[in-house]
C-alpha cells in the first residue's frame, strides 16, 4: 500500500466476446499538448480471467492437487493390503524377515513371499511389484521394507494395547505379573502382564465370568533394585491410566528384589497400596 498500485505488464491479455483486448498502452495518455502522461490509477485485473478457470478446475494447482490425491489413494490401497498381512503374521507368531530383504529372491522371509503370492491374484499389487522391478536400481519407496513392517507392527501393537487397557479400566480391579530379563541388546528389561475379570451377562438369570490376561510391554530398567522396579511399575501404571488403588494382586518370581519381604517390589507396592 505504501508503494501504491502495481500495473500489470507481463501478461497475455485475453480477448473478449468482441475480439478486443486490453493493452498496456492504455496506461498512458497523450493530451492535446503532446506530452505523454502516465495513468497510475488505471489498473487491469487478472482475476477476471482466473476465476472461471478456478471454477472449472483448470488451473495448475488443481491439476497438481488431482495428482496428489491420486497418489494418496494409490498408497492407501497398498496399505489396505499390507496391514492385514502384518496382522495375520503377528497373530500366527511367524517371523517376518528372512536372510535377504529383496523381492524375488530365495530366503527373503514370509512377509515378502506373501506379497508375491498376493500379486498373483491382485492386479494392484502385481502392478506395484512390476513398478519396483523396473526401478530396482533407483532409490524407490515401495512400503515393503523392514522399516514399514516395523512401523505397522508398532501401530497394530499400540491399537491392541489401547483396547486392552480400555477393557481393564472398565473392569476397574486388576492384578499384575512382573518379571525381568536381559534383552537382545543386553539391556535389563521388565515384562508387564495384566490380569482382570469381565462379566458376560447372557440373560437376566445367568452371568458368566472370564479371566483376561494380556502382555502389555517390555520396559527398560535403570535400576533392578526392589525400590527401583517398584517406582518403574507405578510410573507405567500411571501412563496406562491404571490406578494403583485398584491393584488387587501381584505375581513375581522368587528373587529377593521381587518378593523380598522388606525391600522387594512386592513390599514396596504394598507400602503404596496395602
Amino acid at each position: 500500500m505504501e508503494h501504491g498500485p502495481k500495473q500489470v505488464n507481463q501478461f497475455d491479455f485475453p480477448k473478449d466476446s468482441m475480439q478486443k483486448k486490453f493493452s498496456k498502452n492504455y496506461y498512458n495518455c497523450r493530451p492535446v499538448d503532446g506530452d505523454e502522461v502516465r495513468r497510475h490509477w488505471r489498473q487491469y485485473s487478472t482475476r477476471k480471467k482466473f476465476e472461471p478457470q478456478l471454477r472449472n478446475n483448470k488451473i495448475i494447482d488443481a491439476e497438481h492437487l488431482r495428482l496428489v490425491k491420486k497418489e494418496e489413494q494409490y498408497w492407501q490401497q497398498i496399505l489396505k493390503r499390507l496391514i492385514p498381512l502384518v496382522r495375520v503374521l503377528g497373530m500366527q507368531n511367524l517371523a517376518f524377515r528372512g536372510t535377504h530383504e529383496k523381492l524375488n529372491t530365495a530366503d527373503n522371509g514370509k512377509f515378502l513371499k506373501f506379497v508375491d503370492f498376493l500379486a498373483l491374484f491382485d492386479p494392484l499389487m502385481d502392478k506395484h511389484l512390476r513398478k519396483i522391478k523396473i526401478k530396482d536400481n533407483e532409490t524407490h519407496v515401495h512400503y515393503l521394507g523392514k522399516d514399514i513392517q516395523n512401523e505397522l507392527i508398532h501401530l497394530l501393537s499400540d491399537a491392541i494395547k489401547q483396547k486392552t487397557l480400555i477393557s481393564a479400566c472398565d473392569a476397574k480391579y486388576f492384578s499384575i505379573i512382573i518379571d525381568y530379563t536381559h534383552g537382545a541388546g543386553h539391556v535389563e528389561q521388565m515384562t508387564m502382564i495384566i490380569c482382570w475379570m469381565i462379566s458376560n451377562t447372557e440373560n437376566s438369570n445367568a452371568a458368566t465370568a472370564s479371566i483376561k490376561e494380556h502382555f502389555l510391554d517390555f520396559v527398560p530398567l535403570k535400576k533392578t533394585t526392589g525400590a527401583g522396579m517398584a517406582e518403574t511399575i507405578i510410573k507405567q501404571l500411571g501412563k496406562m491410566s491404571l490406578s494403583i488403588e485398584n491393584l488387587r494382586g501381584q505375581g513375581y518370581d522368587n528373587g529377593r528384589n521381587m518378593m523380598g519381604k522388606n525391600k522387594g517390589v512386592q513390599r514396596k507396592i504394598l507400602d503404596v497400596n496395602p
